[in-house]
Formats: structure tokens, sequence, C-alpha cells
């Protein structure tokens, strides 16, 4: 019986690891698509501010250079909205891990 014991203990723990470890992965991508956001954002005000002269607008005006930046940050905050989405699903089920593994302590003692 103990080496049951042991066994649903690694499992849960395994699972555990692997739970804190997707989370981790999407938090990293969500900063990382809040620092593009926060990048683009920022080329677009400096558009705006005129520190480029003229011409500069000119031609970015003629390549569609601010229409792409917006539609560029509209795609990013999408899919930094799904990825906060899996985020709150990954953590959910890290949280139901952590019930399981109370629930163990409760079951088996002494661990």
């Amino acid at each position: 019986m103990a080496a049951k014991k042991d066994v649903l203990q690694k499992i849960v723990a395994l699972k555990r690891q692997s739970a804190e470890q997707h989370v981790r992965l999407l938090q990293l991508e969500v900063e990382r698509i809040e620092v593009s956001i926060s990048a683009l954002a920022a080329s677009l005000r400096s558009m705006d501010e005129g520190k480029a002269g003229i011409d500069a607008h000119q031609l970015a005006e003629v390549n569609g250079y601010v229409g792409k930046i917006i539609k560029d940050i509209g795609a990013r905050h999408a899919e930094l909205s799904r990825k906060q989405s899996e985020l709150h699903e990954a953590r959910e089920a890290l949280k139901r891990v952590f019930h399981s593994q109370e629930r163990l302590g409760e079951v088996v003692p002494g661990k």
C-alpha cells in the first residue's frame, strides 16, 4: 500500500511541476506580447510627435506605415487576449493540481 501512496504522490508532483511550467511559459508569452505592443505604440507616437521630417512622414503615408502599425497593434491585442485566456485556464489547472495534492495529503497522512 505504501508503494501506491508513493506513486500517487510522484504523479501529482509531476503534474504540479508540469502545470507550473506551463503557467510560467504563458506568463512569459503574455509579457512578450505586451512589450511588443508597447514598442509598436511607441513607434506610432514617434511619428505623431513630429521628430521625423516631412519627407519621412510623406514616405510613411505613401507606404501605409501608420495603418500597418495600427493593424499590427490590433493583431497583438487579439493575440494577448487569447494568451491571457490560456493563462487563466492554466492557472485554474494548477489550482486543481494543488487541490489534488492537498487531498492526497489528507488521505495519505505523514508525508
